[in-house]
């Protein structure tokens, strides 16, 4: 065979095929026995002398040339395989170079086999190729067989699953979810993922020492759980289990499980399961019963002033005033008469100013006919009318027609802020601007006292700004609060008019001084 191998990619000559010296046994051999074995392969398979050129080559060979809408003849019989593989034009001329060199070495003798993936271009798309060359080696003589394979649906399999695998990674490191699998037979963890040393602060390997669990879990949880979740894995397939765990750091973590029971011969063996870290929800639940509480006394609270002052007040002296107009009545000749009506006339005028007084705490009629603009200015009025807090108040793009639930929540606001001033701040002025944009109403109220920390207990669990922050989540709102010690406070709220205004987090803290 005519050796069409380029000097420069001559074999070494300690591998050539020396005629002369040859067996009779490797002249002899078939070339059928070649063929079959070609043949046999599922993929595309090429023999290679040890120059390089080609001795057979299967059907599969062939096939897959023409899928990818090659010439049938490239590559074919008694071409120098290395030759062509190196003046490809379906690859980028470095990788042509890499597959070629990467051959020569199995012909050689210096690698028992080579594989390279790559991505070949061809006339109709571009496919994704496996090219593999091992030994071939008879007593005498040496043959290299080479396989061309298309894996571009594998690897877009094992690309599809690497990327599912990150996300599903993601997702668990986001949302703080932790895979485990426990040995029923042991009571042990026999896989923990690597989440949890971030959730809980125990190194993997702790998980899998005897006893962890129940020694972690918290002692309110761990008598009933230690007994109740083999119930649970003998009687159901899945099911879902919440407890506490004692965090390396002494932290109580609340952790709610799926679990799935797998069983061997119909008994539990193995038990698998994630366990999502709901310890926020649970603190979030506590705060919400915490403030249902607290809202529930203050509304108790509240009706029995008003009870007390209707009872105590307005009732005695409804009661007098009775009395003194049926003592009128039976006086035939009463003396001043004119004196004692003007005097009946004045306690009724009084009770009505009361009574006007107690309704517009409940809820002001300002606000039905003359809007907030009206209603907040007659509150700043009202509060410097008391003496103790001078109230300058300013509005800007108003008169509006305001959405009720919109106008009722600025008002209460403003009412609860200039209250906060005149009970805590110990100011003697403040300021209250009302803003209407077109697309949002801005309140702001600012005084000149002694101000508050932002850690401190008046914003965690003040009931005036969890009032606030309440309202504000119905309509959408936000508030913004600046304050220092002895710096006084800024409050700013606004509030969206759009129809469609989320409902999102009312309150942002702001550290810092006053604007």
């Amino acid at each position: 065979m005519t050796n069409l191998y380029p000097q420069e990619y001559q074999p070494d000559s300690r591998y050539l095929l020396n005629a002369a010296a040859s067996c009779n046994y490797c002249r002899q051999i078939p070339e059928i026995n070649l063929r079959a074995f070609a043949d046999s392969q599922s993929v595309g398979t090429a023999v290679l002398d040890e120059a390089g050129d080609i001795l057979y080559v299967n059907r599969a060979w062939h096939e897959l040339m023409a899928l990818r809408g090659f010439v049938t003849d490239f590559d074919d019989v008694g071409h120098n395989y290395l030759e062509e593989r190196r003046q490809a034009s379906d690859t980028l001329s470095s990788e042509s170079a890499e597959i070629a060199a990467g051959v020569k070495k199995v012909l050689l003798g210096d690698a028992t086999e080579f594989q390279k993936d790559y991505l070949s271009s061809g006339p109709t798309d571009d496919r994704w190729m496996r090219i593999h060359a091992a030994v071939f080696e008879l007593p005498c003589t040496r043959y290299v067989v080479v396989t061309r394979e298309d894996i571009t649906e594998t690897r877009e399999t094992f690309r599809a699953r690497k990327d599912q695998a990150a996300r599903l990674q993601q997702l668990l490191n986001v949302t703080h979810i932790f895979p485990w699998e426990a040995d029923l037979q042991t009571g042990s963890f026999s896989f923990v993922g690597e989440q949890a040393l971030n959730m809980l602060g125990f190194a993997i390997d702790d998980w899998y020492q005897p006893g962890f669990w129940p020694a972690n879990l918290h002692p309110e949880d761990r008598d009933r759980w230690l007994n109740e979740w083999l119930v649970y894995a003998e009687t159901q397939n899945n099911y879902e289990l919440e407890f506490r765990m004692i965090a390396k750091d002494n932290r109580v973590v609340w952790l709610h499980n799926l679990v799935s029971v797998i069983r061997e011969n119909g008994r539990p063996s193995t038990i698998l399961g994630f366990s999502i870290d709901v310890s926020e929800s649970k603190e979030f639940e506590a705060l919400l019963k915490d403030l249902s509480s607290r809202l529930i006394n203050a509304q108790e609270e509240e009706r029995r002033r008003v009870a007390r002052e209707l009872h105590d007040d307005l009732n005695q002296r409804m009661a007098i005033l009775s009395i003194e107009l049926e003592q009128l009545g039976k006086t035939k000749k009463p003396a001043n008469l004119n004196r004692r009506i003007e005097s009946l006339k004045t306690k009724a005028q009084q009770i009505s100013a009361d009574i006007h007084q107690i309704s517009y705490k409940l809820h002001p009629s300002k606000l039905d006919h003359l809007g907030l603009a009206a209603a907040v200015k007659g509150l700043c009025q009202e509060v410097s009318a008391g003496g103790k807090l001078a109230v300058e108040f300013e509005q800007k793009g108003f008169p509006a027609n305001l959405p009720d639930e919109v106008t009722l929540c600025i008002y209460r606001i403003a009412q609860e802020a200039l209250n906060n001033c005149v009970k805590h701040s110990c100011a003697s002025t403040a300021r209250v601007v009302l803003q209407n944009t077109g697309k949002d109403i801005h309140l702001s109220v600012a005084d000149t006292g002694r101000g508050f920390e932002l850690d401190s207990e008046v914003m965690t669990h003040g009931l005036g700004f969890t009032s606030m922050r309440d309202r504000l989540r119905i309509v959408g709102g936000q508030m913004q609060i600046h304050a220092e010690p002895n710096l006084g406070t800024h409050i700013e709220v606004s509030v969206p008019l759009a129809a469609e205004a989320e409902d999102q987090p009312a309150l942002k803290r702001v550290a810092g001084r006053r604007h």
